[in-house]
């Protein structure tokens, strides 16, 4: 094989690198990816990972507080009227009830963003701790071990 389909292999192997390694799926195909299934999370690399649980917390987030909508209105003639009205008085009368239950639903909503929360924060803090590991482990490996000599220096 000549040096020119070498180069040309070479820099067909670099661009394909540059390809693979993108941020995400998105920033390859240059648009958000709409799928209807679940995310298989254990697939994913770390980048994509984070950006998932932070898109994760953040809907969690946004749907804290679980309340029913208080004002029903309608836009419709006489029949969407009345239902509306019978959904604002039914909502009257179980009021009470209702607002007992959503609010330990809420609450437990909020617990659970921040122990999510809370896990994102482990996970990076043990992530550091793994890699300053492994770094202290690269070091032990290449440094000589305490019980033999040091070379000896040439005469």
């Amino acid at each position: 094989m000549d040096k020119a389909h070498r180069d040309e292999i070479a820099t067909l192997k670099e661009l394909l690198f540059q390809r693979k390694s993108a941020a995400s799926f998105e920033e390859l195909v240059g648009k958000q990816i709409e799928h209807h299934f679940p995310v298989d999370l254990w697939a994913l690399p770390d980048s994509e990972l984070d950006q998932e649980m932070a898109q994760g917390l953040s809907a969690l987030n946004e749907e804290i507080n679980c309340n029913p909508v208080q004002n029903t209105t309608s836009d419709g003639r006489f029949f969407a009227a009345a239902i509306a009205l019978l959904h604002r008085q039914a909502l009257k009368i179980l009021r009470p009830s209702i607002t007992a239950m959503f609010a330990r639903q809420n609450r437990f909503n909020q617990d659970l963003v921040a122990f999510h929360l809370a896990s994102f924060i482990r996970f990076r803090r043990l992530e550091e701790r793994a890699r300053k590991l492994e770094a202290r482990a690269n070091e032990v490996r290449q440094s000589p071990p305490d019980n033999e000599d040091p070379p000896l220096p040439p005469r």
